[in-house]
């Protein structure tokens, strides 16, 4: 097991008063440093019980670029008492990893996904790629993990999929089916085969209580979208495939409380796709979304790609 991230304890440090400042009902977005790569992890909100003994709080993977890091950050979570000990049950995981996402097999995003999947067998219960084959070792040892682990559920999601986590809604912007489609005949880039989600909370669900169904929403909902490597052809069937919903005075869409309007890309933080590349991003779309920070994984002016590329930004 690799050696936790040293987060000193002294309040007075800035890693301390982050750790003082996260509440239980936050949802924190830690975004690795890996350069022109992506390694990103979610802690999620705690979920409402019994306040003496309340239910341990859950993490999203997405990507793991290298290795170690991301296992580092688990074991400094759960030395900082933000997540438990790995506690499976007869070998099932404990699914206190609640999904780990590959969005697509490019090294720079799978390099150590391997790894982490057997070093937290114990923890995740769910596992997507997006199903695009590729030949390199690191996509062919990732998924020989996945085909080992009898107890790990596997999805291939694609746009509109939908996976609660508690109060926390991850949607699957893309790929969109028609480019899965494509897939096996290599019609779609590699990039845009990435998976591409939005993450929402608290999110408007509904609940039981006792013998009637009751629909919780929550006016402060906020959302974050993170990009992989997605390029124009996709991001382009995202904006088609989640319309934005203007207003109107129309009688019929006030009877069904559709008069408000609405945009399923509307969010508070992007995670630029394609570390900042020309590609990547567009004008229409960052306007779509109209984010307050936007977050690029990417090495300045790197003596490779040159990210993120000057018409980026």
């Amino acid at each position: 097991m690799s050696a936790p991230i040293p987060i000193p304890d002294d309040k007075h440090t800035a890693a301390g008063e982050f750790l003082n400042a996260i509440q239980p009902h936050h949802l924190v977005f830690f975004l690795l440093n890996v350069g022109d790569g992506d390694q990103q992890v979610l802690l999620l909100p705690q979920e409402p019980g019994d306040r003496h003994n309340p239910p341990p709080r859950r993490l999203v993977i997405v990507d793991a670029a290298k290795k170690d890091l991301t296992e580092a950050l688990i074991e400094s979570l759960r030395t900082a008492g933000l997540v438990e000990a790995a506690a499976p049950q007869d070998g099932r995981p404990d699914g206190s990893i609640a999904l780990a996402i590959a969005t697509h097999p490019h090294s720079d995003h799978i390099g150590g996904m391997a790894q982490l999947l057997d070093t937290q067998k114990d923890r995740i219960a769910e596992f997507w790629d997006p199903g695009y084959y590729h030949t390199t070792q690191a996509y062919h040892s990732m998924m020989s993990r996945v085909e080992g682990n009898e107890y790990l559920s596997y999805a291939q999601p694609t746009a509109g999929h939908r996976k609660w986590v508690g109060s926390a809604l991850v949607t699957v912007l893309g790929p969109s089916v028609r480019l899965r489609n494509r897939f096996d005949t290599y019609g779609t880039e590699i990039n845009d085969s990435s998976i591409t989600i939005r993450v929402e909370f608290p999110a408007a669900r509904v609940v039981l209580r006792g013998a009637g169904r009751e629909l919780l929403h929550d006016p402060t909902t906020t959302a974050l979208i993170l990009g992989a490597d997605a390029q124009t052809t996709s991001w382009a069937f995202v904006e088609t495939e989640f319309p934005e919903l203007h207003t109107t005075d129309n009688e019929a869409a006030k009877a069904i409380k559709a008069a408000d309007g609405d945009d399923a890309l509307k969010a508070k933080v992007l995670k630029v796709s394609h570390h900042g590349s020309k590609r990547g991003i567009n004008l229409e779309l960052v306007e779509r979304i109209n984010p307050a920070l936007t977050l690029v994984s990417s090495m300045a002016n790197g003596p490779k790609h040159h990210f993120p590329h000057q018409l980026a930004q």
